[in-house]
């Protein structure tokens, strides 16, 4: 019956199940690189914008196969272009204060010059290019620049350049965005990474929203 079924499906998952009979030859898939993943504060990624924006030319001429970069950090050129509209980036921003948890991003954590001893320095393809976490960095970015606005307490919207020291500290340093990282050269293994990141699930509509009438 229903429920003899159900007890069956719930014994499977146990170690011991099927063990006598499996066939040793089966493998399951795994990539040369795992990424890990460590706790980090919004203000370590807001340190590459600062480093960004403090020196945008000599960056640049870094990393003069990136023709764009995030919260400071380049962009791969298979990279998507953005899609999240203003009110998205607004409502994710508005997450962020409420605490709510906001995944990872990945970043390829290993650079390497290329240029001749003795001249400006240039970063090998692929030094710490942003392989996932665009669309939310940039509402960040955006966020930080005062080209968004998220509501206080009392819902009127503010802008970054508005809020007291104490709110921005606490955006900076009390607030989590784990940073996950790899360390390859490898172009193939770079690109499979960024795919089995972003085409993982079927992103929801609004009339699957729990809470329809939040704003």
């Amino acid at each position: 019956d229903e429920r003899n079924s159900l007890v069956g499906s719930e014994m499977c998952i146990r170690d011991s199940i099927g063990l006598a009979t499996a066939d040793e030859s089966i493998s399951m898939p795994r990539l040369e690189f795992t990424a890990r993943t460590s706790p980090r504060s919004v203000g370590h990624l807001i340190m590459y914008l600062q480093d960004f924006l403090d020196k945008e030319a000599a960056v640049r001429a870094e990393y003069p196969w990136a023709a764009r970069f995030v919260m400071g950090l380049p962009l791969p050129s298979w990279q998507r272009q953005p899609c999240w509209t203003t009110e998205q980036k607004e409502r994710f921003i508005g997450s962020m204060w409420c605490g709510v948890d906001i995944g990872s991003y990945l970043v390829n954590d290993i650079y390497e010059f290329v240029n001749p001893k003795g001249t400006p320095n240039i970063m090998r393809e692929h030094s710490m290019i942003l392989l996932d976490g665009q669309q939310r960095c940039m509402a960040i970015e955006d966020y930080l620049l005062d080209r968004l606005k998220s509501p206080d307490k009392n819902g009127v919207p503010r802008k970054w350049s508005e809020l007291p020291a104490p709110e921005r500290r606490h955006f900076k340093h009390g607030i989590i965005f784990a940073m996950g990282s790899v360390n390859t050269f490898d172009d193939a293994l770079l690109r499979r990474i960024y795919d089995l990141r972003n085409f993982g699930g079927v992103a929801h509509t609004e009339e699957q929203r729990a809470s329809p009438n939040v704003s």
